[in-house]
């Protein structure tokens, strides 16, 4: 069967691969998958449908290409949506997943209900940017300072791309500022707020519960610990919490059900209190905080 309009064309390659597409892509829809290329390929919402496909067929296979060896949507059209913004996103750093949407709502609503003002927050292993970039969109007309790190040089870059895009996004009384550290270690100042979003998946342990596409595509720096080493490592970074938090800060991180009530015994064993865990919108623990001790 032959096609001229892009439109049928894309209809008969998602009804041909819809297992696959399902597998790979769970939850995509025709609109969605037509959505994507319409941007991929520049195409106007009114041409989509009566575009020759002999017009663009090389973007096209291009497109097509990509979606067939599974490569996430938001690395092929290196777009992510997150917290009422889209964020560049490329395979030096995580896709923004929705749940972690809900760190950004209650550390902006934490501020606001303690009336905080002239406050430090550090976002440890930033990524695209995406958190703090949000968060400083969230959190008013305050003074503010927002130190956002990562380990990796390459995540920085593209940290600093999104401030550029976002420039506009956040009060100019809020600056923010990206620092190569592994953890805090390079971070000399103290905070009032931490939050992150650290790797936290066991590398063997957990693997069969990560979605191949995750772990095809997405970068394990950012991922995976090993699973002898996972204990210790989140010892060394509560450790650093603990010494660059100030008196009375507030600690948040994003982590695994399977491990955050271990975790939360561990952070118990340093200066916090009103230790919680906090559900996702799937109902699962997904995030622990504290305040610290004086």
């Amino acid at each position: 069967m032959s096609f001229t309009t892009l439109g049928d064309y894309i209809g008969s390659f998602f009804n041909e691969n819809k297992k696959f597409l399902a597998a790979n892509y769970p939850g995509i829809t025709l609109s969605r998958l037509k959505a994507e290329l319409k941007d991929f390929c520049r195409i106007l919402e009114s041409q989509f449908d009566d575009i020759y496909i002999s017009e663009n067929k090389g973007v096209i296979e291009e497109f097509l290409k990509k979606v067939r060896q599974g490569t996430p949507l938001e690395y092929i059209s290196n777009r992510a949506f997150f917290y009422r913004s889209s964020f560049y996103v490329n395979e030096n750093v995580l896709i923004p997943r929705s749940e972690t949407e809900i760190m950004v709502e209650w550390t902006s609503e934490y501020i606001k209900k303690n009336k905080l003002n002239d406050i430090s927050i550090a976002d440890i292993g930033t990524g695209s940017g995406a958190i703090a970039l949000s968060l400083a969109g969230e959190i008013g007309e305050i003074e503010a300072r927002i130190v956002a790190s990562d380990i990796s040089p390459m995540a920085l870059e593209v940290a600093r791309a999104n401030k550029f895009f976002h420039r506009y996004r956040y009060p100019k009384t809020v600056k923010i500022v990206f620092e190569e550290s592994d953890l805090l270690t390079n971070l000399d100042e103290k905070f009032d707020i931490i939050i992150s979003n650290p790797p936290y998946i066991k590398e063997a342990a957990d693997l069969s519960e990560v979605h191949g596409q995750v772990h095809r595509f997405e970068p394990h720096l950012a991922l995976y610990l090993k699973d002898e080493d996972y204990d210790n490592w989140f010892k060394n970074f509560f450790q650093q919490v603990e010494e660059k938090l100030n008196t009375g800060g507030l600690f948040i991180m994003e982590g695994s059900e399977l491990h955050l009530e271990h975790l939360k015994d561990i952070l118990s064993e340093y200066q916090f209190s009103n230790l919680e865990l906090i559900k996702d919108y799937t109902d699962r623990y997904r995030f622990l905080k504290g305040i610290k001790n004086g």
